[in-house]
């Protein structure tokens, strides 16, 4: 079974090894685009970071699984892969904390596409969390703390905003018609 979830593991990381490279270019030539969308490049710290989380619950059972001289590659694998995804998934929440900041700052609708702010984040402070455990670092810690507290406000803010859009008619109204 566990090499079987390795093998799921490698399948998601190679699908990942194709969307965010994508999804960066599209950044770089064409720009944000629509602002009610911009919300949506957060979810490339989805796979980010549930892969890390995968690759650290996955090698701490490695050596027991398949004993000490097989499982000890894969439990290295945690800091091997873990670190640099997760350096680069950091990276990417500071270029999306930018961008959504500005994109505030200009008027960002609110829309069902800032959902998109929910489970990216929380794969994040799984991943930070598993990575402080595994290496007993104190700011990785903290960084995951303070991860857990964004994740937080950004639940509770987009319950209360969906609660209210849902209320009013206005979030799930159909679009208005365009005439030609």
């Amino acid at each position: 079974m566990l090499l079987v979830c390795y093998g799921c593991f490698a399948v998601t990381v190679l699908c990942s090894l194709v969307i965010v490279p994508l999804i960066c270019r599209r950044l770089w030539c064409h720009g944000a685009g629509a602002a009610a969308l911009v919300p949506t490049f957060w979810i490339v710290l989805g796979p980010l970071g549930q892969s890390v989380t995968a690759v650290h619950h996955l090698g701490v059972v490695a050596p027991s699984v398949l004993g000490p001289t097989y499982g000890a590659p894969f439990r290295r694998m945690i800091l091997l892969y873990g670190l640099p995804v997760w350096g680069l998934a950091m990276l990417w929440l500071g270029l999306v904390v930018v961008l959504t900041a500005r994109t505030v700052r200009d008027g960002m609708p609110f829309g069902l596409p800032w959902w998109s702010f929910t489970f990216p984040v929380g794969t994040m402070v799984t991943g930070t969390s598993a990575l402080a455990k595994f290496t007993g670092s104190e700011p990785l810690t903290v960084v995951a703390c303070l991860l857990f507290a964004g994740l937080v406000i950004a639940w509770v803010t987009v319950t209360v905003r969906t609660a209210r859009g849902v209320w009013s008619g206005r979030l799930l109204a159909a679009p208005a018609q365009v005439t030609p």
